[in-house]
């Protein structure tokens, strides 16, 4: 039996007008959000806008050792909502929630209504279709330990389209597919520091085959699955899946003291290309220079995402 309850962007565009009325968490920070203070790097060909955003510092700064993790309650579990916090229904197994900490315009967190692993597997399917019927915005997952500060619950965001550098990126790259598979394109995403590769399809058939060829890459030793970021949308009758993979969680200027410490923990926000600064002092140091070592240190290297490339092609 299929669900009925599929939320569609405008719905969720609706909860977040309502939200701003009723909720003054959310208020607040939707206002505050208009004054951040954002600047943007030409990097050679691409660019990064840095974003100071001080709400931010609940996710960032956030502790996601077994310990912290068991010690805390969920904040994604619906019985630990705010009762502020409305929700809407997504399918069978998730909710659409208001970000009350955005970083974008629109921010939606989307978690599953049961409390489960952050794994993108058992998720896929459901990214899909929140990426379909959530268009025109970019719908994005953080992997268990690369980005997401709640990796004990299963969840999605959904977030305004166009402010991340990367889906422009992705956008003019779309253009020239450099290999088909099946009836699905992939190739890849380089010279932009967060390399990846970018699956485009017209059938979500086609989009898994593939991804599923990717998510099979070794897995790093002690972790759940492969740490990657991943960014979907859905235009033209076609998914775009860019998939970003990862080496690192953190870079080593998190646990730094005095100067040298930068509060970064890169989620897929980051890796898109906006990097959020919840301290004023880490804003102020931020540079290319230092943007290009903590892309460097948390993601592959371009001839490392060329080669999986290769390998995905030969078979």
């Amino acid at each position: 039996m299929k669900p009925n309850n599929w939320v569609s962007s405008s719905q969720a565009t609706e909860l977040l007008s309502k939200q701003l009325v009723t909720w003054p968490l959310a208020e607040k920070n939707y206002k505050a959000l208009e004054a951040v203070q954002v600047k943007s790097f030409d990097m050679g060909g691409f660019s990064i806008r840095a974003q100071f955003n001080p709400a931010r510092i609940v996710s960032t700064g956030a502790k996601v050792d077994a310990r912290s993790l068991k010690e805390r309650k969920c904040f994604l579990c619906p019985e630990n909502l705010p009762v502020e916090q409305e929700r809407l229904p997504f399918g069978f197994r998730h909710l659409v929630l208001c970000n009350p900490y955005p970083i974008f315009p629109q921010h939606f967190t989307i978690p599953t209504r049961k409390h489960t692993p952050q794994l993108i597997l058992p998720q896929w399917n459901d990214f899909l279709e929140l990426t379909r019927r959530l268009a025109p915005f970019t719908v994005f997952y953080n992997g268990p330990r690369s980005g997401a500060s709640a990796p004990d619950h299963a969840h999605f965001q959904a977030v305004t389209r166009g402010i991340m550098p990367l889906d422009e990126e992705v956008t003019q790259f779309i253009r020239h597919p450099y290999a088909s598979v099946y009836d699905t394109r992939i190739f890849p995403l380089t010279g932009n520091l967060r390399p990846g590769l970018v699956i485009q399809a017209a059938t979500a058939e086609a989009a898994t085959r593939l991804f599923k060829e990717i998510y099979a890459l070794p897995l790093p030793p002690g972790e759940p699955e492969p740490m990657m970021n991943i960014f979907g949308s859905y235009y033209d009758n076609n998914w775009v899946i860019t998939v970003i993979p990862r080496k690192r969680h953190r870079p080593w200027q998190y646990e730094a003291e005095g100067n040298d410490h930068l509060l970064s923990s890169p989620g897929a926000a980051d890796i898109g290309g906006l990097f959020i600064t919840p301290l004023e002092k880490d804003f102020k140091k931020i540079n290319p220079e230092l943007l290009r070592d903590v892309y460097q240190q948390v993601c592959l290297s371009d001839r490392d995402v060329e080669e999986i490339f290769v390998h995905l092609s030969s078979n």
